[in-house]
């Protein structure tokens, strides 16, 4: 997997000279956040590789369909809030791979193809309006007690307290940070609904 460790650490190098401020941990979480599954799945969509699919499979049908609508509500990454199908995230790592092969393991030339699928490249800007974050300032602005137990490694679970009462669950056993986000907001969507669902709860957040 030479030709995808390339061009991650191209990216990697490319957001080093955009950012220089960030520390080394957030550069790494910003880098894996633009060539996560997610992120190369919204790739194949966006350019239409999912129509050059051959496959008599109804389930994956399905599970692009439902991914296909549920990007509309997250304009660049839902943090793990939906589920990507990770046929669609093979299939643009394996056309960036083909490249590579084809432009004789040119590094240089891989990625400038690279980065024009991954336009547009998130920002550590959108990385903070992640649904930890949201949960955290809306407990702060409501005087909340918020508390986080991680029971990942057995369960592949997240669950949130809010003033010591159950308010969030996130499941997700493949990776630790996306149950953490689905917990945030699960937890961040039952207090605005104890709260009466009001537009005024929202607006105080953006």
């Amino acid at each position: 997997m030479e030709n995808i460790i390339g061009y991650k650490f191209k990216n990697n190098k490319q957001q080093f000279f955009m950012y220089p401020n960030l520390s080394p941990g957030s550069l790494t979480t910003l880098r894996a956040a633009n060539v996560d599954t997610e992120k190369l799945a919204r790739v194949a969509v966006k350019y239409n590789f999912h129509n050059y699919l051959q496959h008599e499979n109804p389930v994956l049908s399905k599970q692009i369909r439902v991914f296909i609508k549920a990007i509309k509500k997250y304009p660049f990454h839902s943090y793990g809030l939906i589920d990507a199908p990770k046929t669609l995230a093979d299939v643009v790592e394996s056309t960036i791979g083909a490249i590579y092969v084809d432009s004789n393991s040119s590094i240089n030339t891989t990625w400038e193809v690279a980065k024009i699928l991954l336009e547009p490249m998130i920002t550590p800007e959108m990385l903070q309006q992640n649904p930890v974050r949201k949960l955290n300032e809306l407990c702060h602005k409501k005087k909340l007690k918020v508390r986080f137990r991680d029971k990942w490694s057995k369960q592949g679970v997240y669950e949130v307290f809010i003033d010591n009462q159950l308010k969030g669950k996130g499941v997700y056993k493949a990776k630790k940070e996306i149950a953490l986000n689905r917990a945030a907001e699960d937890a961040c969507n039952n207090i605005i609904n104890d709260m009466g669902t009001t537009d005024n709860v929202i607006e105080n957040l953006e």
